[in-house]
This record gives C-alpha cells, structure tokens and sequence, in this order.
C-alpha cells in the first residue's frame, strides 16, 4: 500500500502539470460559461449595430458602385482577351447616318448565274433590273451629317446637303462595270483604243476595289465542299457547295434610306460648280 501511496505522488508529479490545468480550466470553462455568453452577446450586438451603421452610410453606396465598375471593367477586358466580342470594339465605331437603317438576318447565298435576273447575257429585264437596283447610288448626306463624318464633298447648289455614295452602292456599281466590261462586244461595239484603255483601267479599279472590300468585311462564314461530276457522271474535282448561311443586311431597309435620299447626278444645276458657293439658309 505505501509502495502503491508513492507511486501515485510520483505520478503526480510527473504528470500532474499536464493533467490537473486541463481539469481545472474545463472545470473554470463551465462555471464561467454564463458570463461569457453574456460578453459574447454583448459583442455580437456592438458588432451588428456597426455593421448597419457601415450599410446605412452613402460611403458604403459610393465603394459598392466603385466595385461594381471595377468588376464590369475587369468582365469586360477579361471577354476581350478571349474575342468573344469579336465585332464590339468602340475604338472602331464609325459614324454613319445610314446606321439606323441596319438589320441583319441569316441568309442563304448560292451565287448561282442560272435564274439570275442580274446574270446572263444582257437582255431587257436584266438592264431593268439592274436600273432598279442602282437607283440608290447617289444620295444627300445632310450638313450636321457630313460634320460628324468630318468630311468634305461636293455640295447642292441649294445648300441642303452634300453628294455621296454608300460603300454597298460603290460595290455593286463595280460589280455592275464588270458585267460590262464581260459582255464589253455587247455594250461597247464600237469603241475606240482610247475609250478601250479608259474602261479597262476602270474595270481593273474595280477588281482591286472588289478585293480589298472582300478582305475588309472579311465573311467568315463556312462553306462546305462536294465532288464535282461531269455529265458522264466521272469526279471531275472538289467544288464548294452552295447555299451556305450568312450574316447579311436586310436590303430592302438600306434601299429603303437611299430611296429617300436620292438625287439625280445628271442634273445640271444640283451641283455647285467648282469654285462656286451653295446658297445659305439662316
């Protein structure tokens, strides 16, 4: 028994530094734990009511909205960097006043000639047609229009606007002088070298025209491919396949701002002549 006494003391000892504080604090927890729940109440309530002191201040509106415009711009350079926003670049707006009139759909293109009433062998409905098709090309670009454009061109005697010419009307005019130009024994039967030269330099200004305008829209449109067959039915080579979806304008709606536009280049007097002032309206 005393053997067993001194072990215990010795024990005791040892361990007692270790053991006995985590009684005893265990022990000092729960006696004291009504007053600390009460400290932590009292904390918890100071803390709230600075928190709706911060929420209910106009500082925390003004840093709210700071975060919100840093995070928008962050979103913003972040979708940039990825180009998903391939067509959005404000630093490329550019003015003009026939924007409003712009709508695209998805249509089909084939560019096939067959059927064509633009294509073929000049005859009389193709000639209407195409009359009908250019009667837009020329248009009145108002004054404070021609301001924003920061551009200069001839103007109207009466002082109502200045001449000019959509880029879609410009293409297809090239377009139009091409087809001439193709079918030239029909519409230049006679023509002289000089006259020769002059329209083939013509012809050759569109085709340079038509290719930077093809580079600059840059269509990236997809346009599968299928074998071609001669009529004996044996696989000639790859051709493209037709009728490929595009992003393309709603014509009618461009047509429709030119129609209310339009002025009669060949008019004499719709020009002021070179070194000539338009009148003035107060």
């Amino acid at each position: 028994m005393e053997s067993s006494h001194l072990s215990y003391n010795r024990m005791s000892k040892e361990f007692g530094s270790e053991s006995l504080p985590f009684l005893n604090g265990e022990k000092d927890s729960n006696s004291a734990l009504p007053s600390r729940h009460h400290d932590q109440s009292e904390s918890s309530k100071a803390v709230f009511q600075r928190l709706r002191g911060v929420f209910s201040s106009k500082w925390f509106l003004v840093h709210g909205i700071f975060i919100l415009l840093y995070t928008a711009s962050f979103v913003i350079l972040i979708r940039r960097e990825l180009r998903v926003w391939p067509f959005q670049d404000s630093r490329l707006s550019l003015y003009s006043p026939a924007a409003d009139a712009i709508e695209y759909e998805a249509r089909p293109v084939d560019g096939l000639a067959e059927g064509s009433v633009y294509a073929g062998y000049p005859r009389p409905e193709s000639e209407a047609a195409w009359r009908t098709l250019m009667q837009g090309s020329n248009v009145k670009i108002y004054p404070e229009e021609m301001a924003k454009l920061k551009e200069t061109s001839l103007e109207m005697r009466d002082g109502s606007g200045s001449l000019a010419v959509l880029g879609a009307y410009h293409e297809l005019h090239c377009v139009k002088r091409l087809r001439k130009w193709f079918y030239k024994e029909y519409y230049y039967p006679n023509q002289t070298d000089l006259e020769f030269n002059e329209r083939m330099t013509h012809a050759e200004h569109c085709m340079e025209f038509l290719r930077q305008s093809a580079m600059c829209h840059g269509d990236i449109t997809v346009t599968s491919f299928k074998w071609l067959h001669d009529r004996q039915g044996h696989v000639i080579e790859p051709t493209t396949k037709e009728g490929a979806l595009h992003r393309c304008v709603k014509w009618d709606r461009i047509s429709a701002w030119t129609q209310k536009r339009r002025v009669n280049l060949f008019d004499p007097i719709l020009l002021v002549p070179e070194g000539g002032h338009a009148q003035k309206h107060d």
